[in-house]
């Protein structure tokens, strides 16, 4: 079922590269959504739907894939977001079948359980990524990608390096998830094995200072905002560190624990100061990623059970709210044929559909209890004080400024005086508009249920490093 959850956005997508209609792609996205919704709800624990074959069995290579608690979550939050942006994102049929390839891409890497097969994963999604600035991007495009790609070199190379180092170092048979785990790299080797995944894991975080390619990249996107609502999905640092890093070289996390705090910690005040002075959505929604990643990454570092299941989770949930609100904000450009915040003004007044879903939307990056932002920034934060009382309290700044910037965006936009009309959502938008916010209320007020099959996950990871910092 796995194979078949990663083929299906893959072929659609292929297709409409071959030029059939678009229509077909949201089709694609729509069956896609729906056999990932199918994947988490059948659910049964464990690793399920798995398949795995020789790829290169002399060198210890599986075709191995399959589907934990946590991986099946990121498969329906995929599905879901790369849906919403089917739906409503007025962009010619071969964009969208770059981006259901690139869903493929991005599901194949949740579901990999060989850490060759992942590394093969990661660096092909960027490919379509690549591809969508390429053609569809804006007048500083190519300053984009030259970005990206330089600082993606300073992250594969090393990454790669400490692959093949953590299989010879700690004598694991194979390059499967389950033997590198009973093999970890000790020692000083650790060190060095460590600091190669975390230099690569912390660009696709991304933490600060290796953020700088994030906010050029989703200026120059297309303004559409499916290949930044895309881009948000690819924001896997978090879950790399958690899933092969830190179990892999332990003793090189403990190393670089205290630093990796501090950087998470100062990622998330930053991002949040520099979002508050944005000009535009795009700038302010790249740097609000910063900040909330930066609170993600900082439970996952505390090494306890509360913070890494709250910065999973709030992962997951990031990916519904920020890539809606890429979306949200190409719906504007669309009507206004601007980014500027500043240029919108009393939008509420002509668009009250709109201005209600923006409203649930910035509701739920703030942390508002009873939507999907609030259960993993809570227990986030609760972890994160375990491990760092005063680091947690620079954090917990973050979480106050990200109010502070959203809301603000929110009032300019929709309640300032200003004579500007605009349409109201139409069509398509209302069915996104639905199944946005019924996402946001579900994982909000619901959170047990979609944190059941993390837990496991959580409680192992925090045994495996003593309980915590």
């Amino acid at each position: 079922m796995v194979v078949l959850a990663i083929l299906l956005p893959a072929v659609f997508g292929t297709l409409l590269l071959l030029g059939l209609p678009r229509a077909l792609g949201v089709w694609g996205a729509g069956l896609s959504f729906l056999l990932n919704l199918y994947l988490f709800l059948a659910h049964p624990g464990g690793v399920a739907f798995g398949v795995q074959a020789p790829l290169l069995p002399g060198a210890g290579v599986y075709w191995a894939l399959g589907l934990d608690g946590l991986s099946a979550l990121f498969f329906l939050t995929i599905g879901l977001t790369v849906f919403l942006g089917a739906l409503v994102a007025k962009v010619e049929g071969r964009f969208l079948g770059l981006a259901l390839l690139m869903e493929a891409l991005l599901l194949g890497l949740f579901a990999a359980r060989d850490l060759l097969v992942f590394y093969l994963f990661f660096e092909a999604a960027l490919i379509p990524s690549l591809l969508m600035l390429f053609f569809y991007g804006g007048e500083r495009r190519l300053k984009a990608i030259y970005t990206f790609l330089l600082f993606t070199l300073a992250g594969s190379l090393p990454m790669l390096a400490a692959i093949l180092a953590v299989k010879a170092l700690g004598g694991s048979p194979t390059f499967l998830l389950e033997d590198l785990l009973a093999h970890p790299v000790k020692e000083q080797a650790a060190f060095w094995v460590f600091l190669g995944f975390a230099l690569a894991f912390a660009i696709k975080t991304p933490l600060f200072p290796v953020h700088a390619w994030l906010p050029l990249f989703h200026q120059e996107n297309h303004p559409s905002g499916l290949a930044d609502a895309l881009g948000t999905l690819y924001k896997v640092g978090v879950f790399a560190f958690f899933r092969f890093a830190i179990p892999m070289a332990p003793e090189g996390f403990y190393e670089l624990q205290g630093l990796l705090l501090f950087l998470a910690a100062i990622s998330a005040l930053y991002g949040a100061w520099v979002a508050f002075s944005a000009k535009d959505f795009k700038t302010l929604l790249a740097y609000a990623g910063v900040s909330h990643m930066g609170v993600a990454a900082f439970g996952v570092f505390s090494g306890t059970p509360e913070g890494a299941l709250g910065g999973l989770y709030l992962l997951a949930a990031s990916g519904v709210y920020t890539g809606g609100l890429f979306l949200l904000a190409g719906r504007l450009y669309e009507r206004t044929h601007t980014l500027e915040i500043g240029r919108y003004r009393g939008l509420a007044a002509s668009a009250p559909g709109l201005a209600a879903l923006a409203l649930f939307l910035f509701l739920a990056m703030v942390g508002l209890p009873g939507l999907s932002g609030f259960p993993g920034e809570f227990l986030t934060l609760l972890g994160a004080y375990k491990a760092s009382p005063w680091l947690a309290a620079l954090a917990f700044l973050s979480v106050i400024a990200g109010a502070a910037y959203a809301l603000t965006a929110f009032q300019k936009v929709f309640w300032e005086e200003g004579s500007r009309e605009v349409e109201d959502l139409r069509g398509p938008e209302w069915s996104f508009a639905a199944l946005a916010v019924a996402a946001l209320l579900l994982m909000g007020v619901f959170p047990g249920y979609f944190l059941d099959g993390l837990r496991p996950l959580a409680e192992a990871f925090a045994k495996l490093l003593g309980g915590g910092a």
